[in-house]
């Protein structure tokens, strides 16, 4: 079972989808001594504030060249640019290796975010999928809470028992008034229910199986929810010989004919 959700770190990944010819080696990490961001037209304050950030932190160059992009598009810099690192006074020992790091930047515009509205969207009214978001409009975009906003539909969705709900953040940028205004295509998908309780194996001591199903009536027909799962396996966990292993020992499978999740455990 998988659940599906699109956020706009795929904006910021999506440059690292080029195949290469031929398998290379990672990088080494590198402890940040010192971060300097070379930018021309970059505020004094929004550079700051990157480079306290990020300094003294250990990062692959790749990934710590995918952190100043992002803190650069929580900024309001939603088309950021940034170079490779380029590394001075490398020390290799002790480990991790250490470095002064600068990285040239190139900012481009700062947008702010204007209107959030959803298209798709039937199970819940648009004020309470807009709550999700902890962004408000006229504030300077932001994609990390813009991502944040996407992980709560998801979950907001998924308490209602829609394991397959998806969600794509579509951006309509205003470059006279520096806006982004955000259309988030919604695919809710169905409603999935608790389905069956299956168990495998042996029983740890006699009546254990006949005690498990008769606990899973409480969640059987009601709408799925991971969370309620969860307790009900930490409140049904003493039954087990091992109850510490619990969550290793239990399987989701989605019947899409029946509408539910039937929920298999493997007894020790």
């Amino acid at each position: 079972m998988r659940i599906v959700i699109c956020s706009l770190f795929l904006w910021v990944f999506a440059s690292f989808g080029l195949a290469q010819d031929s398998p290379q080696a990672p990088e080494p990490a590198v402890q940040v001594r010192a971060l300097t961001i070379v930018a021309s037209d970059l505020p004094e304050a929004d550079r700051q504030r990157i480079e306290d950030s990020l300094q003294g932190e250990t990062y692959s160059l790749e990934e710590l060249s995918e952190r100043v992009r992002q803190n650069l598009r929580d900024l309001g810099y939603y088309s950021a640019h940034a170079e490779s690192p380029q590394l001075a006074s490398i020390s290799e020992a002790p480990l991790p290796r250490s470095a002064d790091v600068s990285i040239q930047v190139k900012p481009g515009a700062q947008y702010r975010l204007g209107q959030i509205a959803f298209q798709g969207a039937t199970v819940f009214p648009p004020d309470q999928l807009r709550r999700q978001f902890p962004i408000e409009a006229g504030s300077l975009f932001n994609a990390t809470r813009v991502g944040k906003g996407l992980e709560a539909l998801r979950d907001l969705y998924l308490e209602k028992g829609y394991v397959n709900f998806g969600a794509m953040p579509l951006p309509r940028i205003d470059e006279v008034r520096r806006v982004i205004d955000l259309t988030i295509d919604v695919d809710e998908g169905n409603r999935y229910d608790f389905g069956r309780l299956i168990l495998d194996g042996v029983e740890p001591r006699v009546g254990t199986a006949k005690a498990l199903l008769a606990a899973w009536t409480s969640l059987q027909g009601k709408p799925y929810n991971p969370q309620l799962l969860a307790k009900w396996l930490a409140a049904n966990a003493p039954f087990l010989n091992h109850p510490a292993n619990m969550p290793d020992q239990v399987t989701a499978h989605q019947d899409q004919a029946a509408g539910q999740i039937d929920i298999q455990l493997e007894l020790p």
